[in-house]
């Protein structure tokens, strides 16, 4: 062997080692920094799932776990009238079940919150003060859920709240009523108070969305003669299209897991005769409320995040 080739030896043994200490240490930081998440997420995410599941196959007495009783606590729960109320839903009369009121504020609310967000990012977005006005906007969202059920039972107030003031100053005292304890339209006075909420939310995305769209694209539009709808349609639509499916899926997510606005408003009950109740309500009524009902409450939950953690998956994995 040439002395050359000993010393290209010993160079590649030095890079190899090297690489090998780079390696250990990223393994080292990557456990410092994961496992303490990863464990924290194993005992407070994975394993209430995992026990949930295997929870609700089993009878419960109270708190104590009982004997296998297979899909009893699944068909029971999801015939139950206050999950879903066929008869109800037919003849379109409060309350429908749990389940129907939110793909309810699904239906209204999500659609609403998303158009309201982007038409007002696109109307402030070359406005002066714009900024103040986002703020104003974006306030809503930032206050706790049950502040805002507390605030809608305010403004629903038969005697002082301000909507039924509104309603006598224009003269229309044949509207006046409570509006959260009238069961035929309370769901929708809660629906409304919701995307108030959350509409600053999807403005706010929307607002970041257009600011990263460069000026000279809209101003080259404009130059060739495209009306306002062309350069919406051609230019701004195509470029926060990922954004809108952000906004519904967090939307989508944010109803599902409706607790709060409704608790505030209606009690445990979910308003009278569970008029506007929701699956979070339904889940804390069958945990915490006698009779407890530990199965209802583990599979309702479960159905809860059947319909969330696609959703959420999906969100994780967009680029």
């Amino acid at each position: 062997m040439s002395l050359q080739d000993h010393i290209d030896g010993i160079t590649v043994d030095r890079d190899e080692g090297g690489l090998l200490d780079i390696d250990r240490e990223k393994a080292v930081a990557l456990a410092v920094f994961l496992v303490p998440g990863l464990t924290l997420f194993g005992i407070f995410s994975v394993a209430p799932i995992v026990y949930s599941v295997f929870g609700s196959f089993f009878s419960w007495d109270t708190f104590t776990l009982e004997s296998f009783v297979g899909l009893d606590n699944w068909i029971r729960s999801l015939t139950d009238q206050l999950i879903i109320h066929w008869p109800n839903m037919q003849e379109l009369r409060y309350p429908m079940g749990a389940l129907t009121h939110n793909l309810l504020w699904v239906v209204i609310h999500v659609p609403a919150s998303t158009f309201l967000g982007l038409g007002l990012a696109l109307l402030f977005a070359d406005l002066k003060g714009r900024r103040f006005l986002r703020s104003m906007i974006f306030v809503g969202f930032t206050v706790p859920p049950i502040v805002i059920g507390l605030v809608l039972m305010f403004i629903y107030d038969p005697r002082a709240g301000l909507f039924n003031e509104v309603l006598r100053v224009l003269g229309q005292e044949q509207w006046v009523r409570n509006w959260t304890q009238s069961p035929q339209v309370a769901i929708y006075a809660l629906i409304a108070g919701g995307i108030w909420v959350h509409t600053g939310f999807s403005m706010l995305l929307y607002s970041s969305a257009l600011s990263a769209i460069d000026p000279s694209l809209l101003e080259s539009a404009k130059v060739d003669g495209a009306g306002a709808w062309r350069r919406f349609r051609d230019i701004i639509w195509p470029l926060v299209r990922p954004v809108t499916a952000v906004v519904v899926i967090m939307g989508i997510i944010w109803v599902m897991r409706m607790f709060d606005i409704v608790y505030a408003a209606g009690g445990a009950a979910g308003g009278p005769n569970h008029a506007y109740s929701v699956l979070g309500i339904e889940v804390y009524r069958a945990a915490f409320r006698p009779p407890i009902d530990y199965g209802m409450a583990m599979v309702v939950a479960l159905v809860q995040l059947f319909i969330v953690a696609p959703l959420a998956l999906y969100i994780a994995r967009m680029n």
